[in-house]
């Protein structure tokens, strides 16, 4: 399925957070489906923003010879459209030339801007091909990385009506090494640490991948390691960082995490979300921290369909 490639300038949100007198954007692709569906009688449109060592294919992972692996073709088969984004320093989006100064609140920010301008256009019917949406339901999140800046972002700025946060935990990152779980916190970073660097993907093998994940899925998986922002990538691992925020969300969450996962405790992550009035926790089984190459996926993506399907969304001002 073909889609719609944008850039969004979000210099004037965050040059004067980084002050390096550069232009600044966030790439985006946007899916758009043949059949939108209606909830609360408007369209919805889901932004995800993907984990670290990923860009955004990984929402949209494409494996020869194999099918359904795309999180963004299996919502919009679902009639929702779909905007997945580049974080800061990701993928095709803009580098600070700060790395250090690209913290979570500057690439929240940066992913709110997108996002709002892209709602703007997407309303107003300013992308090609897709006709004016006018009001419709926002619903955001992203993966592991994603969900941590996700959540940073909506107790900031309240972008979304609903959050999803994917392979994320709000009380702190745990990984699996030789069948143990074992806190990802490295500490503050080191002056001496380069600003982007790539991760060995095979020492998270165990942590993102349940045992039957075909190799040549792992393989193309592995092929798709970006560099991550030092910054970001460190502090989303970072114990209880984003506690408080979680704590400041009153619109609906769903939290999926695989059986093999970030979480210390799966079960406790819904008691973080004390302002929002409905908590769905999802732990899908066979899945490692990966959830989109598991061989259960198919569950995620229906009850992310079924979780949007069941609420009663707020309306809103007419977009100006």
């Amino acid at each position: 399925m073909s889609y719609s490639t944008l850039s969004i300038d979000v210099t004037a949100k965050v040059e004067p957070l980084l002050k390096d007198g550069r232009q600044h954007h966030i790439s985006a692709w946007v899916f758009a489906p043949d059949t939108p569906v209606s909830v609360s009688g408007r369209p919805v449109v889901i932004f995800l923003l993907n984990g670290g060592t990923y860009d955004k294919r990984y929402f949209h992972f494409q494996v020869p010879g194999a099918k359904g692996y795309s999180t963004a073709e299996a919502l919009q088969d679902k009639g929702y459209y779909v905007v997945l984004l580049d974080h800061l320093g990701v993928g095709e989006s803009s580098r600070a030339d700060n790395e250090r100064l690209v913290t979570r609140h500057v690439a929240a920010s940066a992913n709110h801007s997108a996002v709002e301008a892209i709602s703007d256009k997407l309303s107003k019917g300013q992308i090609a091909g897709i006709a004016a949406l006018g009001d419709f339901v926002k619903v955001g999140g992203g993966h592991s990385m994603g969900g941590f800046v996700s959540i940073t972002q909506q107790a900031a700025h309240k972008t979304y009506d609903g959050l999803l946060v994917l392979g994320y935990t709000a009380v702190g990152v745990h990984l699996s090494h030789a069948g143990q779980v074992v806190p990802a916190d490295q500490g503050p970073i080191r002056e001496d640490e380069p600003q982007y660097y790539l991760h060995d993907r095979s020492r998270l093998h165990e942590s993102f991948h349940w045992d039957d994940v075909p190799d040549d899925v792992v393989a193309v998986d592995d092929g798709l390691n970006v560099e991550v922002p030092c910054t970001l990538s460190r502090q989303s691992t970072m114990m209880g960082i984003v506690t408080d925020d979680a704590a400041k969300i009153d619109v609906p969450v769903y939290i999926c995490l695989g059986e093999r996962d970030v979480s210390p405790n799966a079960h406790a992550e819904p008691s973080y979300y004390t302002s929002s009035s409905d908590v769905t926790l999802h732990i899908l089984p066979k899945s490692g921290h990966c959830q989109s190459f598991a061989s259960t996926r198919q569950e995620m993506f229906d009850r992310i369909d079924t979780w949007i399907g069941g609420l009663k969304w707020p309306v809103h001002h007419p977009r100006t």
